[in-house]
């Protein structure tokens, strides 16, 4: 008896072990399929959602409903939103947040959750396709302007402006997985045309590399405690263009060293955690693989046809270059000199603060340029900005406009993929387009600075724009 107690005292021992070893590993599999109880949940939310007790709302209706900067939104509506899980936490480069997005191809929009749950791979794994209940939970930001719209489960007790977690005792009754789990396809971005749409999305990026002077050094500087920012390049016409690769300290393969040659990163777009400049975070490194040579710019010294050629020092007042348009569409705001006392130069300016105006529309479109007379064009200038807020500019092209500003609206304008100073970027700066490549258009061509905005605390902002310049040859 002695020994049949003894030996069923360490068989429990050892059962003990093993599944407090397996609880502190936290590398579960993940199930292939649910419990009852799951199955019965979703079953009654697509029940709701038939007899309309429920409505069904996309991402981005979701993030419409609140506005970058404002107090974050309680939703008091039986509506609830479908998504699928793109984010992993397993490497630790994720922490108590996963992000879905709307599809698990070609997504249209994306949306951070933030959840009070370690290891949430193992129940919300990639691919996964989740439905939430927000009835009772927070739209806002999980630290105020940031920029990254997020699902929460109340207010911060200390800063009434941000959200906090979904709780654990939240999660069951506003979070539910179904059995479908879809392979996430990466969408295939231009490295010049990623924006803030496309935060919460999973993205890839081709014919990248990481700085050169960044060779032999790891995805996380030692001397950080937590984020490091590395910059990744790509040939862009002229030159090259950058963005930042976000790495935890905390994740596992934080002091792995950064590949040296070129390929392909697949990653979450997100913001800094100022909110500063869009970031890019992976889930591991099997997203990146580079083993291809690096690119080289195109030398611009074979570029010496100069199409347009724009500094605005010649101007004051309202902007009256010759044969340009300076054309108020909505507001009282046009397109202004001004002096930049740090630059010690003029450029053009445009805001809508103070304006009092419900809304700012606001273009200043070039001269027509022939493109039939090169074989290749690209386009730079600069911007900066002065806290420019929830406001927007965007370039444009169009091949069919008239040159008439009472045709604007009648012309087909493409968004040009130029890069546009951030919000977080200090208004001492001026940061570079990029060489946009035009090479595709044809005939005469108008490039458009169409700036919208209104009288709104944030959608008030001021941008600069200086040094338009088309080299061609």
């Amino acid at each position: 008896m002695k020994t049949n107690k003894i030996s069923t005292l360490l068989f429990f021992v050892i059962i003990s072990i093993s599944f407090i070893t397996c609880v502190e590993d936290g590398d579960f599999t993940v199930p292939e399929s649910l419990g009852i109880e799951e199955n019965e949940d979703i079953a009654k939310i697509l029940d709701s959602i038939s007899t309309g007790d429920l409505q069904m709302k996309t991402i981005q209706q979701v993030k419409e409903l609140y506005i970058i900067g404002n107090d974050p939104l309680e939703i008091t509506s039986n509506i609830v939103v479908k998504g699928y899980v793109i984010s992993s936490d397993k490497s630790g480069n994720f922490y108590k947040e996963f992000y879905m997005q709307d599809a698990p191809e070609n997504p249209v929009s994306g949306i951070k959750v933030a959840l009070n749950l370690s290891n949430s791979y193992n129940k919300f794994n990639i691919g996964r396709e989740i439905y939430i209940r927000l009835k009772g939970l927070y739209i806002g930001e999980t630290n105020s302007g940031n920029g990254i719209i997020t699902i929460g489960g109340k207010i911060k007790s200390t800063d009434i402006t941000e959200i906090e977690n979904i709780t654990v005792n939240q999660i069951p009754n506003h979070i539910y997985r179904s059995e479908t789990t879809k392979e996430i396809i990466p969408k295939i971005i231009d490295f010049a045309g990623i924006n803030e749409t496309d935060i919460g999305t999973f993205i890839t990026l081709e014919n990248v590399f990481f700085e050169a002077n960044l060779s032999g050094k790891s995805y996380v500087d030692p001397k950080e405690d937590f984020d490091t920012q590395r910059k990744i390049q790509t040939c862009l016409g002229l030159g090259y263009d950058e963005l930042l690769v976000e790495t935890s300290s905390f994740s596992r393969f934080s002091n792995e060293t950064l590949p040296e040659k070129a390929g392909s990163i697949n990653a979450i777009v997100s913001k800094d955690f100022g909110g500063n400049f869009i970031v890019l975070n992976i889930n591991n490194t099997n997203d990146v693989v580079m083993t291809e040579e690096r690119c080289s710019p195109l030398p611009i010294a074979d570029f010496t046809t100069i199409l347009l050629d724009e500094n605005f020092d010649d101007e004051s007042g309202d902007i009256d270059v010759l044969n340009w348009i300076n054309y108020r569409e909505e507001g009282t705001k046009s397109w202004r000199s001004y002096t930049d006392s740090y630059a010690q130069s003029k450029a053009a300016r445009v805001g809508s603060k103070n304006s009092g105006d419900v809304s700012t529309i606001s273009w200043l479109i070039t001269e027509g340029v022939d493109l039939d007379t090169t074989t290749q064009e690209f386009l730079s200038f600069e911007t900066s900005n002065s806290f420019s807020n929830g406001s927007e500019l965007q370039v444009l092209i169009s091949t069919d406009f008239n040159g008439n500003e009472n045709s604007i609206n009648l012309a087909t304008w493409f968004v040009l993929p130029a890069k546009i100073v951030s919000d977080g970027e200090n208004f001492k700066n001026w940061i570079h387009s990029t060489y946009i490549d035009l090479s595709n258009y044809s005939g005469t061509a108008y490039i458009a600075f169409k700036y919208s905005g209104n009288g709104n605390v944030n959608f008030d902002g001021t941008y600069e724009l200086d040094n338009v310049v088309i080299n061609a040859k």
